[in-house]
């Protein structure tokens, strides 16, 4: 039995780790020649110029619906260049032109229509890159490659495209100045590239170099550009002024002394972009404003830790990818429990003020800090060095207050700059690299308070790499280790030994304990995968380790420490159509956790599943058992609790992306050992009325009832078994209602108006007090039925309790903790691009809350008091004008 299983394993091994032929030889033997221009170019997307004559590219193959079939309709494109831009070129033939999708849309806001693409590798490193999209009406797409297979669309070249439909089809001109791309200069420069058509009303997706579904990568296998002689980079300077007004009328005391002077500012600022050379750019900002991006949607959050938003402020998310840090190499990267870090969370550049502010009758407290200025390095030194910077500087924040008519200034957030390096080397044609990140937190702690809250300096060092292990490319290993070092006051080290994820003063720790004297603090934070990239079967396994001293949470965004985490991963993915379905994946997965006690805090088997039916419609299942495991982190930063075995299964159903209304559902359903249980539903609709309207509508219910939700922790020497501390918990009957609404209307490619309105109803209601009774079990004592006395004083909202009633033990008092929260946030923005890179914004954000009826959940009644509720309306206009020198 043992010899034929070690000779099922050798066969495996054999035909998994062959080496064959790469496709990828094949598609970069593909030549396309750019034709230097020798006329003026009437840029006009009517190809009447002679360089028209020459022969075409051409001989696009499907992706999709058929593939490896020729295209159903024929594709010709050209490349041309003159001394400043490179122009790309396309005859689209349409057999049914009549039926051309031209739609509108705001630039990068990608839907379903017609499209011709083209991919640019500048550097030829076959691993990163640029695309730009144009679609018939001449709505524009562009952004960035990296991972080989990955896209990013934050970047926003400046660049030009002209469309025309005739009787033949459509056809497109797109001139894209050298000076937005990144390249070596030489005199002979070859470029990889490839195009790409997409055919709305057929389903139908076609390349010029086609990757087949069951093999890995994308801009590794593009074509190779030639021709490019004689160019000579421009020295690239970018200007873009700008101005703001704002407005803004807030809910507030008509006493307030600082309302007045705040409502209405008026603001100036300029970026700044500098080619260094044709490889790198620097991208700066001076006073910086962020006012017309979409605002942060409304949340509850019932758990000790940190909400993750979105980072949505151009200057951060353009060429962001390059910041990346632990995840490249690999096309999957599975987290179960652990994750792959975040070194580097933009948000907490600007954040809110973190310093707290002492009794006020009136104050004027800021939003955000301001920042006074920051700057971006970006771009290759060489085909295959990449590097990226960021440096920034915050204010001084003050908070004015007045208190008993006097009116004082207090320091919320001190002088901070934030620091970032990152490097990257790949080797043998991006088939591995190894790669190195710095991140720095600088405070200038001059006062009390905040030197008590924060510490001075905090910084990371992480190496990370991927090593392709066969010579077909089908497994990489990939491997990262970061250290970390943060040092301030001991009360800010406290405060550091207190957060969620580390609970350093948990009192039954056998490995570590909480030293008030501490004024540093350092940490470990490593994890190795192995990951198969293509081919219908598949596995994906890693082993990670988080130290209990690791914390980056100044500059990253920390949720993990103190973890030993391992998982493995089989799958098969059936690529090609089979019976009623064109295509499906399944994947079986066990994962565990342990802390550095050795205690099991995660454990368990997942299953995913989903299906494309042949029209286009499809569905998934997933799947999780959980059994019992303890947690570390329940009690918050008490002893340990037993978190009982669970079951969750979800599923989710979506319909053809290209009709006139898409939709897609999803539901969740999960439950516990100890009868705890919730489910959540929601849908997403998306209606096209017309070529230039575009309405999604997504509402959602959430339900939870939950027998162990934190109210809070009370010192009692006579709770032995607790270690001195009474942990009180609850049941809840939590529910949210809320929708995303979003409306897209195009006027023209560069007039557009964006509005987004979410309502949002959330509702805890508390019951049943209790508190652990014994670490590591599900024993709590029910304070109802437990011999205690429990009182409620409506008037202060405050519940008593005296665990013993007449017994040696103290009561406590808490605060009801019900909540009816009630939300309705909304962003209006319209804007006109009036020449390429210049941009007028006007933007109107409204905001309501209403808090009433605690505990109670009646939808009509609920939202007609968020209705009548008092706004908070903000307007602001903003114009930026680009030169470009």
């Amino acid at each position: 039995m043992k010899r034929i299983f070690t000779i099922i394993i050798l066969v495996f091994l054999v035909l998994n780790l062959k080496a064959h032929s790469s496709g990828k030889e094949v598609s970069r033997a593909r030549k396309v020649k750019a034709q230097k221009l020798i006329e003026k170019f009437n840029f006009d997307g009517k190809l009447t110029e002679s360089v028209y004559n020459s022969n075409p590219v051409d001989g696009f193959i499907q992706r999709d619906p058929d593939e490896g079939k020729p295209a159903t309709e024929k594709t010709n494109v050209w490349v041309s260049y003159d001394e400043s831009n490179i122009y790309v070129s396309a005859r689209l033939y349409d057999s049914d032109p009549s039926s051309i999708d031209a739609s509108l849309m705001r630039r990068d806001n990608m839907v379903q229509s017609d499209w011709f693409f083209v991919y640019l590798d500048p550097y030829l490193d076959r691993r990163t890159g640029y695309y730009f999209g144009v679609n018939p009406g001449g709505s524009l797409l562009d952004g960035t490659l990296f991972n080989d297979s990955w896209d990013d669309d934050a970047w926003d070249g400046i660049w030009e495209a002209r469309t025309n439909i005739d009787e033949k089809g459509w056809t497109v001109e797109m001139r894209i100045p050298f000076s937005q791309l990144r390249f070596n200069e030489l005199d002979e420069m070859r470029w990889g590239i490839n195009f790409n058509r997409d055919i709305k009303r057929k389903n139908e997706m076609t390349y010029f170099v086609m990757v087949p579904k069951n093999e890995s990568g994308f801009v590794s296998h593009f074509a190779t550009l030639e021709g490019l002689t004689g160019l000579k980079s421009r020295q690239r300077f970018e200007m873009l002024p700008y101005f703001v007004q704002k407005a803004q009328y807030l809910v507030h005391d008509a006493e307030d002394p600082f309302y007045k002077g705040s409502q209405y500012k008026t603001a100036l600022g300029v970026d700044l972009k500098v080619g260094i050379g044709s490889n790198l750019n620097l991208d700066a900002t001076i006073n910086p404003d962020f006012g017309q991006v979409e605002v942060d949607p409304a949340v509850v959050n019932l758990s000790a830790f940190e909400t993750y938003f979105q980072e949505k402020r151009p200057f951060f998310i353009e060429g962001s990818n390059i910041l990346l840090f632990g995840n490249l190499g690999v096309n999957n990267n599975w987290g179960f429990n652990f994750g792959d870090p975040t070194m580097f969370y933009s948000r907490r550049i600007g954040r809110a003020p973190q310093g707290s502010v002492s009794d006020y009758d009136y104050g004027d407290i800021p939003r955000e800090t301001r920042i006074i200025g920051a700057a971006k390095l970006s771009g290759k030194l060489n085909e295959s060095w990449s590097i990226g910077a960021v440096s920034a500087v915050t204010e001084r924040t003050f908070a004015s207050i007045e208190y008993e008519d006097v009116k004082y200034n207090q320091e919320v957030e001190p002088l901070t700059h934030y620091g970032v390096l990152r490097t990257r080397r790949e080797f043998d044609e991006g088939k591995s690299a190894l790669g190195l990140m710095l991140t720095s937190v600088n405070r200038d702690l001059s006062d009390h308070n905040l030197r008590s809250a924060l510490v001075k300096q905090a910084y990371t060092f992480g190496i990370d790499g991927f090593y392709t292990l066969d010579e077909d490319e089908e497994y990489v290993i990939k491997a990262y280790a970061i250290g970390s070092f943060v040092k301030g006051s001991k009360e800010a080290m406290q405060v550091k030994q207190e957060q969620p994820y580390r609970y350093y003063q948990r009192p039954d720790a056998e490995n570590y304990s909480y030293n008030p004297d501490m004024t540093s603090m350092s940490g470990l934070y490593s994890r190795v995968m192995l990951n198969k990239q293509k081919g219908n079967f598949y596995i994906n396994t890693a082993l990670g380790v988080i130290t209990p001293g690791f914390e980056y949470n100044d500059l990253g965004f920390q949720w993990n420490a103190n973890k030993i985490n391992g998982h493995m991963v089989l799958g098969y993915r059936f690529f090609e159509p089979y019976s009623i379905f064109r295509k499906s994946s399944h994947y079986l997965a066990y994962f565990r956790s342990l802390d550095f006690d050795g205690n099991t805090i995660s454990n368990g088997i997942m299953t995913f599943n989903s299906w494309e039916f042949s029209n286009y419609y499809g569905f998934g299942i997933r799947a999780s058992y959980n059994p019992d495991r303890i947690s570390n982190t329940l009690t918050r930063g008490g002893p340990l609790a037993l978190s009982p075995s669970e079951f969750w299964m979800g599923i989710d159903f979506h319909t053809d992306g290209k009709e006139k209304i898409v939709g897609y559902m999803e539901g969740d359903f999960w439950t516990a050992r100890n009868g705890a249980y919730g489910y959540e539903f929601g849908f997403d609709i998306d209606w096209k009325p017309s070529t230039q309207l575009n309405i999604s509508v997504g509402p959602s219910y959430d339900k939870t009832n939950s027998y162990l939700q934190w109210v809070d922790a009370f010192d009692d020497p006579l709770a032995d078994y607790t270690f001195g501390r009474r942990y009180v918990f609850a049941d809840i009957d939590y529910k949210t209602i809320s929708a995303n609404i979003r409306l897209n209307w195009t006027f023209t490619p560069q007039l557009s108006l964006q509005l987004f309105i979410q309502p949002f109803l959330s509702v805890g209601n508390y019951s049943n007090y209790k508190e652990l009774a014994k670490p590591r079990t599900l024993e709590y004592n029910e304070y109802n039925k437990a011999g205690a006395y429990i009182s409620y004083d409506a008037e202060n909202e405050e519940y008593t309790i005296d665990p013993d009633d007449d017994g040696e033990a103290e009561p406590f008092v808490f605060t009801n903790p019900d909540f009816n929260f009630k939300s309705l946030r909304g962003n209006f923005v319209l804007r006109y691009e009036v020449i390429p890179g210049s941009v007028f914004y006007f933007v109107w954000t409204h905001d309501k809350t209403n808090f009433d009826h605690p505990g109670d959940m009646s939808v009509g009644r609920d939202f007609n008091n968020l209705w009548t509720s008092k706004p908070d309306n903000i307007f602001l206009v903003k114009f930026s004008y680009w030169f470009n020198m």
